[in-house]
């Protein structure tokens, strides 16, 4: 069962990264908060002990994904598969894994508030409405269709768009 937690936690993280790509030149929001991004800030996402990562750099106007992040700007640490299986499948909202203490947080407060707002917007789009409205208490409305962000992305994965960085 770990196993396949694991491998749907990877693939979601891909889709998450990839997302972010996409909606930088679909969403206003998304657009803004990374223009606002300084150079070099980065996020990691660590998903229970031994589980899949995701390290990602704001540098020269683009996203990049990295295979190590040694020293992040921002760090989020959950804390169990399991728990990372239900965050990353809409069973559970950030703010719900917030108060249930399922995940640390290393970083400026500001860097933080960032990365939630960007995984609003994300969830907005990659969710169905049905899900967004039980695991966050205001669904941001989308700029544009979620089958368009979802082209994007499959068309992103067949051009091999978000390969890692070096």
């Amino acid at each position: 069962m770990r196993a396949i937690q694991s491998l749907i936690v990877a693939i979601v993280l891909r889709v998450v990264h990839a997302a972010l790509v996409e909606l930088m030149a679909l969403d206003s929001r998304v657009a803004q908060e990374f223009a606002r991004m300084p150079e070099g800030l980065s996020y990691s996402i660590r998903t229970g002990h031994g589980g899949p990562v995701l390290h990602v750099q704001w540098k020269d106007g683009k996203l990049h994904r990295l295979a190590d992040l040694p020293l992040p700007t921002c760090a989020l640490r959950i804390k169990s598969m399991p728990l990372s299986f239900r965050l990353f499948t809409g069973q559970m909202g950030l703010s719900q894994a917030y108060a249930r203490q399922a995940f640390t947080m290393g970083g400026e407060v500001a860097d933080v508030m960032r990365l939630a707002r960007l995984v609003n917007l994300v969830e907005s789009y990659l969710f169905p409405k049905v899900i967004t409205r039980r695991i966050m208490t205001d669904v941001p409305e989308t700029e544009v269709c979620f089958l368009r962000a979802y082209a994007r992305i499959a068309l992103g994965f067949l051009t091999c768009k978000y390969k890692l960085s070096r």
